[in-house]
C-alpha cells in the first residue's frame, strides 16, 4: 500500500442500487495505493449500516455523506458515486461547502435532469419503477440470488458478469432485517421527490450550480439510461465539468470494467489536487 499523504483529500465511495460498499471492491486498493486515505461506505438503511426511521430522503443521505467524513476526521473530501450514490454525489458540494473538492459519478445524471418531463429514460426504466411500487414482488427480487442474478446481469453489458457474478453477496445484504424495504423506500422517495416536502426541499437547496470539478462517466451500452440522459448535466456546474463514454460497459462500471474505472478515479484525482 502506498504511503498515506495528509495533503490529500479523503475519497468517499458511495455505492449504488442494489449493492452495498462491496461494489468499490475493485478500486479500493488502487486508490490507497496511490496516497490517499478511503472510505467505502453502506448508505444508511443498506446492508450492516443503521436502520433508522428516516433512511429514505435523499436530503438526509446527501447529509450524511459529509457527516461521515467528519466523523473520520476529514475536513476535505473528494465523493465518488454510483448510481443512486452519485446522486448524492451531486449534492454533496451544496450541503457541505468548502469541504467537497470534486464530485465523480458513474451511471448518474443529475436527479434535476431525471426528474424532468421527457423520454430521456427507457422503457426498461419505467418498467423497474412500476415494480418497485410492488413491495412484495420487489422484496423478492432483491433478496433472491437468481432473481438479483437476473436484474444485475439485465442492466449490465451484454456477457459482462462483472457485478451478476455477486448475486449471492448482494442478495444476502438484501436479506438483512430492513435492508431491501429501505432500498425501495429510497428508490420509491426518488421517482416521487417532486412531490414531497423533503424533495422540494432536496431541490431548492442544490439548485446552484457547482463550481467544484465534476466528472460524469456513463457506460456505452447502459440501458437504463440513454446518452440523452445527461445532456443537462453541463448546465449544473460553473467548474470543470467533463463526460466520459466507457465503450463496453452497461450501468455498473466499475464492476464491469473494473480497471479502466480504477483509471478514471485516479486521473480525476490528479486533476483534482492540481486544481486547488
Amino acid at each position: 500500500m502506498g504511503e498515506h499523504r495528509d495533503d490529500l483529500p479523503l475519497v468517499l465511495l458511495i455505492h449504488g442500487f442494489p449493492e452495498y460498499w462491496w461494489a468499490w471492491r475493485n478500486q479500493i486498493q488502487t486508490i490507497a495505493d496511490a496516497g490517499y486515505e478511503v472510505a467505502a461506505i453502506d448508505q444508511r438503511g443498506i446492508a450492516g449500516s443503521d436502520k433508522t426511521p428516516n433512511s429514505s430522503d435523499a436530503l438526509t443521505l446527501a447529509q450524511d455523506i459529509s457527516a461521515i467524513a467528519r466523523s473520520l476526521g476529514a475536513s476535505r473530501i473528494v465523493v465518488v458515486g454510483h448510481g443512486r450514490g452519485g446522486q448524492l454525489a451531486w449534492a454533496a458540494p451544496a450541503l457541505a461547502p468548502g469541504m467537497v473538492e470534486g464530485v465523480l459519478t458513474f451511471s448518474a445524471p443529475h436527479a434535476r435532469a431525471i426528474q424532468r418531463p421527457g423520454t430521456h429514460l427507457t422503457l426498461r426504466t419505467w418498467r423497474h419503477v412500476l415494480t418497485t411500487f410492488v413491495p412484495p414482488l420487489a422484496r423478492r427480487g432483491l433478496t433472491d440470488p437468481v432473481s438479483l442474478e437476473h436484474l444485475l446481469a439485465e442492466w449490465s453489458a451484454p456477457g459482462n458478469d462483472g457485478a451478476s457474478s455477486q448475486a449471492q453477496i448482494y442478495a444476502a445484504a438484501m436479506r438483512l432485517p430492513e435492508a431491501a424495504g429501505i432500498s425501495l423506500d429510497q428508490l420509491r422517495w426518488s421517482y416521487t421527490a417532486v412531490q414531497r416536502p423533503t424533495g422540494r426541499r432536496y431541490f431548492e437547496l442544490t439548485k446552484n450550480a457547482i463550481e467544484v470539478p465534476v466528472w460524469s462517466v456513463r457506460g456505452q451500452l447502459d440501458p437504463l439510461l440513454p446518452e440523452r440522459a445527461w445532456r443537462q448535466d453541463h448546465t449544473f456546474t460553473t467548474g470543470n465539468f467533463r463526460q466520459i463514454t466507457v465503450a463496453n460497459s452497461g450501468h455498473f462500471i466499475p464492476e464491469e470494467v473494473p480497471e479502466e474505472s480504477s483509471q478514471i478515479i485516479l486521473e480525476f484525482l490528479h486533476h483534482v489536487a492540481h486544481q486547488a
